[in-house]
């Protein structure tokens, strides 16, 4: 953890917890569900492109429905993709510690383990590759790039430190919000797998967001800010590779260079503020029912049913969900004529609901991810 020059970090970490809470009061429940399991979508989506690999977010919609490409690159993407959903949401069930190896292994496991074996590969520093074991802990040293990796021999007392350090009792809530971006870099630091080190470390601090309750109910995602600012990451991230300069007295008392660690915290906080931020524009109801609005008058392809579907949506939005049986009375039509906008709504995908008889809400439908919520995904992603 930086010791020196701290004030600055925490005020920012105090603005992300003011920030993360005004985020979540925007949504309601269920709508908020959805929502966040859109912004898993674009973290999946983010943290991939890091690595230089992209879904197209129509291929992951495909992917969910088990409909897969028959091109094999584009399969094995749509591959990665739910195997990345399916790392999100068991480590959002997950009730141990976030720094615990156990987790962090976990990570890597589930995620590695649900690839097709054309993916399930280390690369090399010279290039070659090998079979890469999920979720075991490197048996040989590594270099990327410039970072030389901690001996293969010191990862269990390296990981057991790192948990004792993070965990340590004393840190005030904005410190331990500083940690976020400290224990990112310290965890791409000690570099505990063979290869796949990238996406355990963002889903790690995706989850320590998360366990810090400052994800807004799981409404923004680092991974999109870190995705942006990718050539600043890495460098930031390899800034705080260097060791301690010991003419320096703000470079503090340990092996690496604490100034650089403390870049790189403010950096990451002042990304997740811009997250968040970004994702309250986004989200706001009344700009985001004006936008639902142009997509139903403008793209829909919808006619005479349009102003009844764009009433039901607004109704759905603001609710969160609704009784079908309220459609007349929403749309100041006849009943029969209420139903149909209803079902039309429906059968286009812009409502849904677990059974014919319980309440509609919102649906967020891939078509309509550009309009309703445009930034989110580059245009045609």
């Amino acid at each position: 953890m930086p010791e020196l020059g701290t004030a600055p970090l925490e005020e920012l970490a105090s603005s992300v917890i003011e920030k993360a809470a005004h985020l979540k009061g925007l949504v309601r429940d269920p709508l908020r569900e959805d929502l966040a399991e859109l912004t898993r979508w674009m973290h999946c989506y983010y943290s991939n492109l890091i690595e230089g690999q992209q879904t197209h977010v129509f291929d992951i919609e495909a992917a969910l429905r088990n409909d897969f490409s028959a091109e094999p690159k584009k399969r094995d993407l749509q591959s990665l993709a739910l195997a990345h959903l399916d790392c999100q949401r068991w480590a959002a069930g997950y009730q141990g510690s976030p720094f615990a190896s156990e987790f962090l292994c976990g990570l890597h496991k589930r995620f590695h383990q649900a690839l097709p074996p054309s993916m399930r590969v280390a690369t090399t520093g010279s290039g070659m590759t090998a079979p890469l074991e999920p979720g075991v802990l490197r048996s040989t040293d590594v270099r990327v790039g410039n970072h030389i990796g901690p001996p293969h021999e010191l990862l269990p007392a390296l990981l057991s430190h790192f948990r004792a350090r993070y965990e340590a009792t004393g840190f005030s809530r904005a410190a331990k919000i500083v940690a976020v971006g400290a224990s990112h870099h310290r965890l791409a630091w000690i570099h505990p797998f063979r290869d796949g080190n990238g996406r355990v470390v963002r889903l790690f601090s995706d989850a320590l967001i998360r366990n810090l309750g400052i994800d807004s109910g799981g409404l923004w995602s680092l991974s999109r800010g870190l995705s942006f600012q990718r050539t600043e990451y890495y460098a930031r991230l390899g800034n705080a590779d260097q060791e301690r300069s010991s003419s320096s007295a703000e470079d503090g008392r340990g092996h690496l260079s604490e100034r650089a660690l403390r870049e790189f915290c403010e950096f990451v906080l002042r990304v997740m503020l811009d997250q968040i931020s970004f994702m309250e524009g986004l989200f706001a109801l009344d700009t985001l029912a004006d936008r639902i609005e142009r997509y139903v008058f403008v793209e829909s392809g919808l006619k005479e049913d349009a102003a009844r579907v764009s009433l039901l949506l607004r109704e759905a939005l603001y609710r969160g969900e609704f009784p079908r049986g309220e459609a007349a009375r929403i749309t100041g039509a006849k009943e029969r004529t209420g139903r149909a906008a209803l079902s039309k709504a429906i059968e286009l995908g812009l409502l849904k609901s677990p059974s014919p008889k319980t309440p509609v809400r919102l649906a967020l439908p891939a078509k309509v991810l550009g309009t309703y919520f445009p930034s989110l995904f580059p245009p045609g992603r």
